[in-house]
């Protein structure tokens, strides 16, 4: 009788200090000139305040927590490669489809998923 071995899938490693990038493949710079970064922008998706938020405190701790690990040290500039569960990028990405635009949610899926393909119906 052989033993079947039990996988357990292990959370990926992501990159938040990558840039997002624009439709063209250029990086994404604010007003002040710095590019716009996917931990940034995660980051900035969990602290959001989005009205008619009806998340518990649980909830709220859950965001601050993440949004710590991404954003990593406070004396680095540059983000974190960290590793996520599926649940914590289902949790970053459901709070930036609230607050985000097309392109920037897109990258921020991108990144988590690996793509943004999506079959036709």
């Amino acid at each position: 009788m052989t033993e079947q071995k039990k996988t357990i899938a292990m959370p990926e490693m992501i990159d938040f200090d990558l840039p997002i990038l624009d439709m063209n493949d250029a990086p994404v710079t604010g007003e002040d000139g710095a590019m716009m970064r996917i931990g940034e922008a995660c980051v900035n998706s969990l602290m959001a305040a989005i009205p008619d938020d009806k998340s518990d405190g649980v909830q709220k701790l859950k965001r601050y927590n993440l949004a710590r690990k991404i954003k990593g040290s406070s004396d680095d500039e540059d983000y974190p490669t960290v590793h996520l569960s599926s649940k914590q990028k289902t949790l970053i990405l459901g709070q930036a489809e609230q607050i985000w635009s097309v392109l920037i949610y897109s990258r921020i899926h991108e990144a988590l998923e690996g793509s943004v393909d999506d079959e036709e119906e």
